[in-house]
């Protein structure tokens, strides 16, 4: 089955419109084919039942990103192992919602909880900075710096869908409090809103900065979690085998036949 044929089953799970699906569908439906590798299972009935990908990122060279989404622990693990080399580490960056069905086959190093932000347009008022600069990325996608002295602060865009970009953030620990990370931001959230599509922020539960600065852009809390863990692929959990005395029973119904 081609990549293309996988991603219309795909489509019949994720929301395209909606702020919740937004990362995995990114990954799952937009990202380079060349780059990414699907497996899907359909049920007897033709439904849907999950799917996983695994893609090769610019973000870490070493460990390619993994999402999913399933409707049971079986289905992630045939999937997983389809796409997965035991013993190897990845990055697993899928809806909150999926852990529960994949702690047999995952080793799980190192979690984080992010809060998918999304722009409410009436709230956005951007700040005029004339020490942002914009800065393509070698791709094309936008970028906007703050330079006193070597960078200081910088805002781009980690993945562009349709209807979707999700803008990162940084600013260096000793030009922190002059508004410069907000300023870079708010350029870059003014870009993605030219360019027809809505903005996403993801930030962690306790990093109460990232999440001021987003909220005074006029972000606001989907009440949606998206997973980012580093994870060591264990390979396709054993069946569980029954307890010894239910072998014993069975063995002594098979012996009086």
């Amino acid at each position: 089955m081609s990549i293309r044929e996988q991603r219309q089953i795909i489509r019949r799970m994720l929301d395209n419109t909606s702020v919740i699906d937004a990362p995995t569908a990114y990954y799952a439906l937009y990202h380079d084919p060349k780059r990414s590798t699907l497996a899907t299972r359909v049920g007897k009935d033709g439904r849907p039942l999950g799917f996983a990908g695994r893609f090769q990122t610019g973000y870490d060279l070493f460990r390619p990103l993994v999402t999913m989404r399933c409707r049971s622990a079986e289905v992630a693990a045939d999937l997983l192992a389809e796409i997965l080399t035991p013993g190897r580490p990845y990055i697993f960056f899928a809806n909150l919602n999926q852990l529960p069905l994949v702690g047999g086959s995952f080793q799980i190093e190192n979690q984080r909880i992010l809060h998918i932000y999304y722009l409410n347009n009436p709230r956005f008022k951007a700040p005029v900075n004339v020490m942002v600069i914009e800065r393509p990325t070698e791709d094309g996608k936008p970028r906007f710096e703050i330079r006193s002295g070597g960078l200081q602060a910088v805002s781009g865009i980690n993945w562009i869908s349709p209807g979707f970009a999700e803008l990162y953030v940084h600013t260096e620990p000793l030009a922190r409090k002059r508004g410069w990370g907000r300023s870079v931001a708010a350029a870059c959230t003014a870009h993605i809103l030219r360019d027809g599509r809505l903005p996403l922020y993801l930030a962690e539960t306790d990093n109460t900065a990232s999440i001021r600065l987003a909220q005074s852009l006029g972000y606001v809390d989907s009440g949606a979690r998206q997973l980012y863990a580093e994870v060591i692929y264990l390979g396709h959990p054993a069946p569980q085998r029954p307890p010894l005395e239910s072998q014993e029973a069975s063995g002594r119904k098979q012996e009086t036949r």
